[in-house]
């Protein structure tokens, strides 16, 4: 009886001493997962909200981790990270990105994966003057072809400067760093090209051709020229990216360009060139004749006065430099009308309407012409578009007046009439707003003959942080600054907008 007694016994005692040691285990794995980790920010503006933007923050910003293995100092905020092989060792390395306090702009972090310690070991950071996500990436690349992954980051500093950085990591003295192989500025374009590599490479068994870098800046110094265009190709005898070719681009060479963009030889790439609303530019008479293309529709507007006749968009056909339109009138249906488009430039067609009747109609000739187009939205699209004013003309009209940092340059914009002062002159002036593409553009028409400004300005808005508390968590996040925008002179195209020659502008609001 006493020993069954002994028996129960230990057997309590030892289910006791492995409940308890499971508890131990189980409560110290809870606690190491619920350790914190530093997490993502992902800044996000307030006024954006649409999947569009969700998915481009999501490209531009490759392979998101939601930890990092790089301990964070307490003034440091993750903003995003990177996970790769930055030594090519065969080990996940890290690269964050981080905002530290009281400073605006981004700085690179990459962490280098110690084995023996399990540890990431911070190298020297990058820094940046870059503080808008909508302008930063940073990706990895075997660049050179030596099968060694490059680190790449670029965007727009705060002044407009686009900027792009190449780095490979490299042991000096013993120690590994990321060395600057390629430091890229310019007013304009900045990319990588791009090449085919051969079998052997992708195999390893043998490198590859190196990617040239492209740097398109504007031409302020040489008359006749528009353009830069400057090609650097990597050195390994120096381990640096050297400038290899310069060449110097005309606008007339730039419309060729463009000339040749819009002829490609798709009925499809012609017809969104001609979509929107054109004008004719010699006119009979005190009434201006328009012509409206709408592709989608499928239809042909003729506009004169409080006239206007709609055609449907039957058939089309290209020919060397132009296109054949054949309508047929929506409301006289044998009235068939065979409109011929010649492209003269990248905003101006000329016009022949051939009809198909065997009667003479006189008016027909008076279409007969060259056209330009209409900057503008149509009316046909929108009705109430011409009345209706965007954001930026709102914010600009709300104050008395805008000035730059130094206060050198201030502007007052307000019901169609602006006023620019640059030291002690003053400039005044006409102003209207429009969208190209996706640019919010105002233009300027002087008073004087010679104005202070350029033509035509893309707008942009500035961006700034704020901090808010998310489940107890202090976290940053970027939204759009109403009080701060910048002006970059542009030329207008009749889809696009791009940087041309000229000061760029970045107003503050002034306190009222």
């Amino acid at each position: 009886m006493k020993s069954k007694i002994v028996t129960i016994l230990f057997v309590i005692v030892a289910l006791i001493l492995g409940a308890s040691f499971f508890l131990s285990k189980h409560f110290s794995r809870d606690t190491e997962s619920s350790a914190s980790r530093a997490k993502v920010v992902t800044p996000k503006p307030l006024d954006d909200e649409s999947s569009d933007s969700d998915t481009s923050y999501k490209n531009n910003f490759q392979a998101e981790q939601f930890d990092t293995f790089i301990d964070l100092l307490p003034s440091e905020t993750l903003i995003n990270s990177l996970t790769i092989d930055l030594n090519n060792d065969g080990l996940d390395d890290e690269v964050i990105v981080v905002r530290k306090t009281g400073e605006p702009y981004f700085s690179i972090i990459p962490g280098i994966y110690n084995p023996d310690t399990n540890v990431y070991e911070r190298l020297k950071e990058i820094p940046t003057k870059i503080s808008k996500t909508r302008t930063f990436s940073y990706s990895v690349m075997d660049v050179t072809g030596e099968h060694k992954t490059s680190l790449i980051y670029q965007g727009v500093e705060d002044d407009g400067t686009s900027v792009m950085e190449i780095f490979i990591a490299k042991t000096q003295d013993g120690n590994l760093e990321l060395l600057n192989i390629g430091d890229f500025h310019s007013d304009d374009t900045i990319f990588i090209q791009q090449v085919e590599r051969s079998e052997s490479y992708e195999l390893s068994l043998s490198k590859g051709e190196s990617f040239s870098v492209w740097v398109y800046k504007s031409d302020k110094e040489n008359i006749g020229s528009n353009q830069i265009q400057e090609e650097y190709k990597w050195n390994p005898a120096v381990q640096k990216y050297e400038l290899s070719k310069v060449v110097h681009v005309t606008a007339k060479k730039l419309v060729a360009n463009e000339l040749s963009r819009i002829q490609d030889g798709t009925v499809e790439t012609f017809a969104d060139f001609l979509n929107g609303l054109w004008y004719k530019t010699t006119n009979s008479g005190s009434e201006i004749r328009y012509i409206y293309f709408d592709y989608d529709k499928k239809e042909v507007i003729l506009v004169t006065g409080e006239t206007q006749e709609v055609y449907e968009w039957d058939d089309s056909k290209l020919r060397h430099n132009g296109i054949y339109l054949s309508t047929v009138n929506s409301t006289i249906t044998n009235l068939h009308r065979r409109f011929d488009v010649a492209l003269v430039n990248v905003d101006e067609i000329k016009i022949t309407i051939r009809d198909e009747l065997n009667i003479i109609i006189n008016e027909t000739n008076r279409w007969d012409g060259q056209y330009k187009k209409l900057s503008l939205q149509s009316s046909f699209d929108n009705p109430a578009s011409e009345t209706q004013k965007n954001e930026y003309e709102v914010e600009l009209d709300k104050s008395l007046a805008w000035s730059t940092a130094d206060s050198v340059y201030s502007i007052t914009i307000h019901d169609s009439v602006y006023s620019f002062k640059a030291d002690s002159t003053v400039e005044t002036g006409i102003y209207s707003f429009m969208k190209i593409g996706s640019y919010n553009v105002i233009q300027f028409k002087s008073d004087s003959e010679n104005s202070l400004l350029a033509p035509s300005y893309a707008l942009e808005f500035g961006s700034k942080t704020i901090t808010e508390t998310v489940k107890r968590k202090t976290v940053e996040k970027i939204v759009t600054d109403y009080d701060t925008i910048t002006f970059t002179p542009v030329k207008i195209m009749p889809t696009t907008c791009f940087t041309t020659e000229g000061r760029t502008f970045t107003f503050t609001r002034n306190a009222d």
